[in-house]
């Protein structure tokens, strides 16, 4: 790791964030919370005669709290605190000052922010030394306890998380409902309409960041000015959050037979949306649009609360299913001559499931157990013909299922898609009304 002197000198310093500044992450707070007092009572540790933990490392995606999370944790726990970030992470004259200082005024804590961010030395991109910097931790005798933040977990060495380095690995996710909640409720101490429904508007924004929930409550503003209205409407923040999400509407003059477009997006989206509410139905909706907008032609936008983690055979047959309804839908209302590329991802989608399903997940009745991935190191074409045969038997069974449904289902279908090309956004509590009550299991063929 290059070393440099630097001009600046580091300084402890208390933080003015507690627990209470930081919204949502109960569970995190709870288990920082748990360390604070192993802290405090080191004695608890004598009778399992293990050492005092040295440090913990949170790892999520960007703008969900991990660094105020950090700043809170010092704060709790009674002490003070040096930040290192940016480009003092590369150098290791000033890491080691910094810890040489917080050993002096121990106990204390440091923050090493953005552990996994990447520099230019001499002409190459390169990481932080992660092994300098496990040396410096490990050689501390004073309790100076070390909060280190990350994208991810993949993007740091083992060696910092190696036993009596960073001992805590706590992942920091997406913010929760509370948080989002909070969020809402500061874009509303503007002018608003008081008829705005606050919990449909943070389920919308389930899966958005804090910076990306900054941005909608200035552009909701700055888009009340602009028209000059009197206040910022539900109408005005779906709108926003539907821009960040899924990009700017397209000008209608920039789509060629537009009637027919939407026409055929609507069936399309709707059958999505129907056979998705029949086979999937604990993957809630939140709204079914044909909306042209510059990321994507029409979609269906899920909670993305319900994200499946684990997914089922079933499941993975069935969302293969839901994915091929589309272009299964515009066939039957159109024909096959019209088909056009509109469902390039869906069949993306549809391909990766099956694929996965066959070569790695193990579910294939005829392949059986098996996970080519290593073994395709060594024989990139093992098993290839009795692969391509089992795909493509999966791939039509999928249809043949997907076309029964959609014939099924159609009248269903029509009319929901008769719904988007009148009102172009139809929600969650609309499509259950139209989709009713379906009391039918569609177990996946015996074949597969």
């Amino acid at each position: 790791m290059p070393s440099k002197k630097t001009k600046d000198k580091p300084k402890l310093r208390p933080s003015n964030i507690g627990f209470d500044d930081v919204v949502g992450h109960k569970q995190i707070k709870k288990r920082l919370a748990s360390i604070i007092r192993i802290i405090h009572d080191p004695k608890k540790l004598e009778a399992f005669d293990i050492p005092m933990p040295k440090g913990a490392l949170l790892y999520g995606p960007p703008s969900v709290g991990k660094s105020m999370l950090a700043k809170a944790f010092v704060k709790e726990a009674g002490l003070k605190y040096i930040e290192i970030s940016g480009s003092k992470l590369f150098e290791l004259d000033y890491i080691k000052e910094v810890y040489d200082i917080a050993s002096r005024q121990a106990p204390s804590v440091v923050i090493l922010e953005d552990i996994d961010v990447k520099g230019f030395i001499q002409g190459a991109v390169t990481n932080v030394s992660f092994s300098d910097i496990a040396k410096v931790i490990e050689s501390v005798d004073a309790m100076v306890f070390t909060i280190a933040t990350s994208e991810t977990l993949e993007d740091v060495d083992p060696v910092l998380t190696a036993p009596q380095k960073l001992d805590f690995l706590i992942e920091v996710e997406k913010l929760d409902k509370d948080a989002r909640k909070f969020f809402i409720e500061r874009i509303l101490k503007k002018p608003h309409d008081p008829k705005i429904n606050i919990d449909r508007i943070v389920r919308y924004i389930t899966g958005m960041s804090a910076m990306e929930l900054e941005r909608l409550g200035r552009m909701a503003a700055l888009n009340v000015i602009e028209e000059d209205k009197k206040w910022i409407t539900e109408e005005i923040l779906i709108e926003q959050i539907n821009i960040i999400k899924y990009g700017h509407k397209i000008e209608t003059q920039m789509v060629k037979n537009l009637e027919e477009e939407l026409k055929m997006t609507a069936y399309h989206e709707a059958a999505h949306a129907v056979l998705s509410t029949i086979l999937l139905p604990h993957i809630k909706i939140e709204q079914v649009t044909i909306s042209r907008r510059s990321k994507m032609l029409g979609f269906v936008s899920y909670n993305a609360e319900d994200e499946m983690s684990n997914i089922t055979k079933e499941e993975l047959f069935h969302d293969t299913c839901v994915l091929l309804a589309g272009r299964m839908s515009k066939i039957k209302k159109a024909g096959e001559t019209k088909m056009d590329s509109g469902a390039v991802n869906d069949l993306s989608q549809a391909s990766l499931n099956v694929y996965a399903a066959i070569t790695n997940l193990g579910m294939d009745k005829e392949l059986g157990l098996i996970n080519i991935e290593s073994i395709a190191l060594l024989d990139s074409y093992f098993l290839s013909p009795q692969i391509e045969k089992r795909f493509l038997h999966w791939m039509h069974a999928a249809r043949t299922r997907t076309e029964m449904l959609v014939d099924e289902y159609w009248d269903k279908i029509e009319k929901l898609a008769l719904q988007l090309i009148e009102k172009e956004i139809v929600e969650e509590e609309e499509l259950l009304k139209i989709v009713g009550k379906v009391n039918v299991s569609y177990p996946i063929p015996e074949s597969l």
